[in-house]
């Protein structure tokens, strides 16, 4: 079995376990917690039969290598909750740390599956479009209505300074590399091109425009985040950056340089509202 095969098979697993496990939680969350010991029954069931009964679900034209890291980095949050019944205080902090091990996990482990990052060089310009980025994030905070907020932020301090090192490193990793790398590839690299082409995105040249798939990018990256104005500005300059550079690295290096410009304003300044 092929590599992107391997991963075709986990992903189908891992979403109809993670399913199991989101309904059995409204049961009890032990038997959403005893749920989660079905992946492995539910791995070699796939791996067993997907060509019979999964093959079309299975393959999905290469698309879960991207797909299958995103739905896990989003989903996680609203997992965790459900089983840590009684510990609120510890479900962003579990969450978040999951989230960066996992998907860090898949995206080291299935790296060369990206080959859009084989071509990868420092760019100047990249940084420092980064750099307004976070300039936008952190000027624009007060200056436009939010429609909704987060019901809790990620204090490092909150633990005291025993936890302080390992949850700023943690927020240090999954900010500036984990999240850089799985939502630039997941909005600039597959899903721009899925719109333009569904049939045959693979075969779509990285950075091509469309005015659609520029606008559903943008909106669709804006409104996945609180502070929806930055976020839809940020999503429009990245994807100029993309269409100049015709290269997703470079998209990558300048959500990692807002982000870790970010992080370090944050921990600066004390604005944990950011986190």
């Amino acid at each position: 079995m092929t590599l992107e095969n391997r991963l075709n098979t986990l992903s189908v697993a891992v979403i109809a376990c993670l399913l199991l496990v989101y309904l059995c939680s409204f049961v009890s969350w032990a038997l959403g917690i005893a749920a989660l010991f079905s992946i492995v029954p539910l791995y070699l069931l796939v791996q067993r039969y997907h060509t019979r009964y999964f093959k079309t679900f299975w393959h999905l034209g290469g698309t879960w290598k991207y797909v299958f890291p995103f739905v896990i980095y989003l989903v996680i949050g609203e997992i965790v909750p459900q089983l840590l019944v009684g510990y609120d205080a510890y479900h962003l902090y579990v969450a978040y740390g999951l989230r960066t091990v996992i998907v860090g996990g898949i995206l080291l482990r299935y790296r060369s599956l990206y080959t859009e990052l084989a071509t990868r060089k420092f760019d100047v310009l990249a940084l420092l479009v980064g750099v307004l980025v976070f300039i936008l994030w952190v000027g624009l905070e007060g200056h436009y209505p939010m429609f909704s907020t987060a019901s809790s932020h990620y204090d490092p301090t909150s633990f005291g300074s025993g936890m302080l090192i390992v949850l700023l490193s943690l927020r240090l990793i999954g900010s500036v590399l984990v999240a850089a790398f799985i939502e630039e590839l997941f909005n600039r690299s597959f899903l721009i091109r899925y719109l333009i082409d569904p049939d045959k995105w693979a075969d779509v040249p990285i950075g091509t425009y469309t005015f659609m798939s520029f606008a559903v990018v943008s909106l669709f990256f804006g409104f996945a985040h609180f502070r929806w104005l930055p976020g839809l500005l940020t999503a429009m300059i990245l994807n100029l950056l993309l269409y100049q550079r015709k290269n997703i690295f470079a998209c990558v290096q300048a959500h990692a340089m807002a982000n870790l410009l970010l992080f370090l304003y944050v921990i600066y300044t004390e604005s944990w509202f950011f986190w």
